[in-house]
């Protein structure tokens, strides 16, 4: 891992760098230099396991499409958040991926006002749905939507702003992401559909699309390190704290996670 000089202002001794998404409320958020969320929960579980203290862990804000660059240029230890389109952007390269720690269904955010357009997978066709670039989602909707128009940005917000702007019509992404921007909304004027809404029918089918999983990843030269971190996992269902950290996320931005996805995991 990575050994920092000592100074006032950095944590003394060895660190470790663990990248992670900063602006999604209940995954990974940063305010103020503090970091929240359930992703970083499970990141400073493992840190600790591994035998780092809170004091030593660093984290590092990261694009979903520059993780792999910024594992491979040794930018950082560790990478936890959803897993980046790892056909599209590895070309060839090896990376450790842990067990998925959470799975998610996909899933579409839309102004509350327009819900009830949304009735079933014909609805979609000539609508623009926002995607983050980095990530699987564009190539779900393109596949199974034939007549969707997907654009893609940076990040999570950007996708946000351009839904509250009227520029495309939803955001496309994994449940708990979209929960977590929805609760930063004001007024709550954008909706999960399904999540109480009149859209059961195109929920269901989207989530049929595919399943989104939040992993681990290390470098492939750590592959010892990768089958470590899988048994830390186990150990985070085993003592309860995986649930405890889930509960905290529900009650923070309102999302449930799938059992049925989660068997694993949920244990307590």
């Amino acid at each position: 891992m990575t050994q920092t000089p000592t100074s006032a202002d950095v944590p003394q001794g060895p660190t470790i760098a663990i990248a992670v998404t900063n602006d999604v409320p209940g995954l990974g958020f940063e305010h103020e230099g503090k970091y929240s969320g359930f992703d970083i929960e499970v990141a400073r579980y493992v840190a600790q396991k591994l035998g780092y203290a809170e004091k030593q862990i660093v984290f590092k804000p990261v694009s979903t499409a520059s993780v792999v660059q910024t594992l491979e240029d040794s930018k950082a230890d560790l990478y936890v958040s959803i897993r980046p389109s790892l056909t599209a952007t590895t070309a060839g390269r090896q990376l450790g991926v842990s067990n998925a720690y959470l799975i998610d269904p996909l899933a579409l955010l839309v102004p509350k006002r327009l819900q009830d357009e949304f009735t079933d997978s014909s609805s979609l066709d000539n609508r623009k749905i926002c995607t983050v670039k980095g990530t699987s989602d564009a190539n779900y909707f393109a596949s199974h939507v034939p007549g969707v128009q997907v654009e893609q940005r940076d990040t999570y917000p950007q996708c946000l702003t351009a839904l509250l702007s009227g520029a495309v019509d939803a955001v496309g992404a994994d449940a708990a992401v979209l929960a977590g921007l929805a609760s930063g909304v004001v007024e709550r004027s954008v909706t999960v559909l399904g999540d109480q809404s009149a859209s059961d029918s195109l929920a269901a089918f989207v989530a049929g699309i595919a399943q989104v999983p939040h992993v681990v990843m290390v470098r492939q030269s750590d592959g010892e390190l990768t089958k470590k971190i899988d048994n830390i996992l186990r150990d985070m269902a085993e003592d309860g704290t995986w649930s405890q950290a889930v509960e905290t996320m529900r009650k923070d931005v309102g999302y449930s996670f799938d059992e049925s996805l989660n068997v694993t995991m949920r244990r307590h």
